[in-house]
């Protein structure tokens, strides 16, 4: 017995349908059995961080390996857990930004609520690639940040980005995606977002006050220094820790005689 052609077509395309359909709620049971912490759980963290670390042309491999071991040792560090633990319910992102052509890595929010969070958030630190590189777009990685931070659905009490870079924003002609840097720091002061920099002065001595005047912005907002990427990983964690430890907490510390100034010129001061 032979059927009409259309009728086997339809045939086809409603088992290849069907077969999608298999497929497509397959994937999205593995994904909801594998969803990071944070978008777990529905109570609002008390804080948002996200890392938006360099990955532009001027890191070069060694540079790169530095600052991601860095920022992985980090959060293995004993002072690092101490202010996840004094901060509460903390939701903590990773973008690696460059050419602002190129779409940026991303590494969801996800909840650290124990030592043992911290550690597997340190192994995915450390394992993860480098897919991103070209000129300095600052501007792009902090608007690819902001959408992490103000998506629909999630709330937090302090909202903040973490920006580490050796340069400034590049000063070519403007791509179709880019976001500018100008643009993007107005944004998350709109949102009530803060952003904190660590600069790393290695061949421009002006690099601090640039990332003061140019990046940092909202409430209780500092610019770290470093001269080059041999201290990066001390210079990280008490950065992170100093970020995550509630405000009052941070605020004590630093004004008990700290080592906040240690790594170079260190600022603390609200953005108007």
């Amino acid at each position: 017995m032979s059927f009409p052609l259309s009728t086997t077509f339809r045939s086809l395309n409603f088992t290849a349908f069907r077969h999608a359909v298999r497929v497509a709620f397959t994937l999205f049971g593995i994904l909801c059995l594998n969803l990071p912490p944070a978008l777990a759980q529905t109570a609002c963290a008390d804080l948002d961080l996200v890392l938006a670390i360099d990955a532009s042309g001027s890191i070069d491999r060694q540079d790169f390996d530095l600052q991601q071991s860095g920022y992985a040792n980090a959060f293995r560090s004993p002072q690092v857990q101490r202010a996840l633990s004094a901060a509460g319910i903390v939701d903590i992102a990773v973008v690696l930004w460059g050419d602002a052509e190129m779409r940026a890595q991303i590494m969801p929010l996800q909840r650290l609520r124990n030592p043992q969070d911290a550690e597997r958030f340190a192994h995915q630190i450390a394992g993860m690639p480098r897919l991103v590189t070209g000129n300095t777009g600052i501007g792009q990685g902090i608007e690819v940040a902001l959408d992490l931070l103000d998506r629909p659905g999630h709330c937090a009490t302090r909202r903040l980005i973490n920006v580490s870079g050796d340069g400034r924003e590049s000063q070519t002609p403007r791509p179709r995606h880019q976001m500018p840097l100008m643009m993007a720091r107005q944004r998350a002061a709109d949102l009530g977002i803060t952003i904190n920099g660590l600069a790393i002065s290695v061949d421009d001595p002006g690099l601090t006050e640039w990332y003061r005047d140019k990046v940092i912005t909202g409430p209780d907002a500092f610019v770290m220094e470093i001269a080059g990427f041999a201290t990066f990983a001390e210079a990280i964690a008490q950065k992170l820790a100093r970020e995550i430890r509630p405000q009052a907490l941070s605020a004590l510390t630093d004004g008990a005689g700290g080592s906040a100034g240690r790594w170079g010129k260190s600022d603390r001061e609200r953005l108007n």
